[in-house]
C-alpha cells in the first residue's frame, strides 16, 4: 500500500538520522547491520485500535466538558477527534521506530529471538499509546479550563446567549 511505503520511508529516514543504516524497499525496511527486513504493516486492526484510542480520548473530553459545564461546539469535538487520530497514528509509527532501533542497538545475536518479540512489542505499543493519551488529556485540560462555565441558572434565565457570545 502507499501508506505503508510512506511509513517505511519515514522510518528509514528516522533510523538513518540516529545512526542506524536502513533502506526502505517498498513496505519493507532493510537494516544491513542485522541483515533483516522488517515489514511495515498497517492492518485494519491497527486502524481500529488507533480509532478506538482517539474515540476514548474524545469521550473523556466530552465527559469533562459536560461535568464542568463548559461550552463546546461540534467543530471543536471534530478538531479533538482529528488531533487524537493523528497523534495516535504517529505514536504507532514512533513505536515501530523504537522497536527497530532497539533491535539494532542490541545487535545481531537477538535477531534469532524475533519470535519472542511480539510480547515486548505489545508492551511497548501500549506504553506509547498510554503516554500519548495522557499527554493529550493534560493538554486538553489546560486548554479547556480557560473556557467559561455555563451554570444551570444561566440556562434557565436565558443567560446562555450571553455566555456563548463571550
Amino acid at each position: 500500500m502507499i501508506i505503508e511505503s510512506w511509513i517505511a520511508s519515514l522510518l528509514s529516514v528516522l533510523l538513518s538520522s540516529v545512526g542506524v543504516s536502513s533502506v526502505a524497499e517498498g513496505s519493507k525496511i532493510y537494516v544491513p547491520s542485522l541483515d533483516h527486513r522488517f515489514v511495515v504493516t498497517l492492518s485494519c486492526v491497527d486502524l481500529v485500535g488507533i480509532s478506538l484510542w482517539a474515540f476514548i480520548f474524545v469521550f473523556v473530553v466530552w465527559v469533562y466538558v459536560n461535568l464542568e459545564g463548559r461550552p463546546m461546539t461540534r467543530r471543536r469535538y471534530a478538531v479533538f477527534s482529528v488531533t487524537g487520530f493523528v497523534a495516535f497514528f504517529f505514536t504507532n509509527v514512533l513505536r515501530m521506530f523504537f522497536e527497530i532501533f532497539y533491535l539494532s542497538s542490541v545487535g545481531t545475536g537477538y535477531v534469532s529471538y524475533l519470535s519472542q518479540w511480539q510480547a515486548f512489542e505489545e508492551q511497548v505499543g501500549i506504553g506509547f499509546m498510554f503516554a500519548t493519551f495522557f499527554i493529550l488529556l493534560f493538554s486538553s485540560y489546560m486548554m479547556l479550563r480557560k473556557t467559561s462555565r455555563i451554570f444551570p441558572a444561566d440556562l434557565q434565565h436565558g443567560g446562555l446567549r450571553d455566555t456563548a457570545s463571550n
